[in-house]
């Protein structure tokens, strides 16, 4: 009986950590690849918190956070085709998410890897410009690589 009930304890603590660690991998993503376009910037979206900003050559890296966890969600980022005449000159850029109807509530992080070459002023290198999205309070400086 003994051997019986050790036997039963191991296979609960390993089935335990197996269901954490799926868990865990479908709460953090870094799969999301989007590339930008030109147009308007005034669709409905569902809500998305920017956590942080960050660009590497003509990528831009947004750390983002939502409710979901049950359906998979796309992203789309359209910068306006409008630009200031300041130097350098700022392009309004929205982030839109679709849900699609996900009512699950788990606090979904994930990061887009999004390609911002067509955000460019000009599309020749050295050619910056000041990219502002959504509501993020960081003005985002982009020269073309």
């Amino acid at each position: 009986m003994k051997p019986l009930f050790v036997l039963s304890i191991i296979l609960f603590a390993f089935g335990c950590k197996s269901t954490k660690e799926i868990s865990d991998q479908s709460i953090k993503n870094n799969r999301l690849s989007v590339i930008a376009t030109l147009g308007e910037t005034n669709a409905p979206s569902d809500p998305v918190t920017i956590k942080a900003i960050r660009v590497e050559k003509n990528t831009m890296f947004i750390d983002i956070t939502y409710s979901g966890g049950c359906e998979d969600h796309t992203f789309a980022v359209v910068g306006s085709e409008m630009i200031s005449k300041s130097l350098p000159p700022i392009r309004s850029v929205q982030l839109i998410h679709s849900a699609k109807g996900d009512h699950c509530r788990k606090l979904v992080e994930e990061t887009l890897k999004v390609d911002i070459s067509k955000l460019a002023y000009k599309e020749e290198v050295g050619s910056t410009i000041i990219l502002m999205v959504n509501d993020f309070s960081m003005r985002i400086e982009y020269t073309v690589n």
